[in-house]
């Protein structure tokens, strides 16, 4: 028993080995630093407001092929927005504007001012539909994992778990939102 013990005590020593070594270990920290750099930069872009533009009554308007509850579905420069009725329905003229993300230049917020039924004016803001900005902050929690992983290293059942998450669900879906245009 004693024997059987210590071979299976020194295998898990040497996986461990292995796994925080070599090859395999240097991609891992190439992943921790891009999900961080990317968890940095997602969390300045989601709380510094960039470049802010006055929209024309052409560069925006409701897109009839997208249907959602409760919701008008509108096209602005190419990004898609998703104000309440009651909130689209008396809009004050010439009150549209975009708020672009600093770092990326894309649009992240649409604001404009709503005529209140006592004649006073309410100013509304919504973020962009289907984005990062959207999924604050999940996505900045899933970049997070990668790095928490690195930190708390241990030779326990979850450390090859996180490692192993980081590596095949959250590198490659990283990926797919950088190289999707969804910032």
């Amino acid at each position: 028993m004693r024997l059987k013990k210590e071979k299976e005590e020194r295998e898990e020593n040497e996986f461990y080995a292995r796994i925080t070594s070599g090859k395999q270990w240097l991609i891992f920290k190439i992943i921790v630093v891009f999900c961080t750099l990317i968890f940095v930069i997602s969390t300045i872009e989601q709380f510094v407001d960039g470049p802010t533009k006055k929209l024309t009554d052409e560069s925006y308007g409701i897109d009839k092929n997208w249907e959602y509850r409760w919701h008008v579905v509108l096209n602005a420069e190419g990004y898609l927005f998703t104000p309440h009725y009651s909130d689209w329905g008396e809009i004050a003229e010439n009150s549209v504007e975009m708020v672009y993300s600093p770092i990326f230049r894309v649009g992240k917020k649409l604001s404009y001012d709503i005529i209140e039924s006592d004649s006073s004016i309410r100013s509304h803001q919504e973020l962009r539909f289907r984005s990062v900005f959207s999924w604050f902050p999940e996505f900045q929690i899933l970049l997070l994992i990668p790095l928490l992983t690195f930190i708390f290293k241990r030779q326990k059942p979850w450390f090859n778990f996180a490692r192993i998450t980081a590596m095949v669900l959250v590198f490659p879906g990283t990926l797919i939102i950088i190289l999707f245009g969804i910032f």
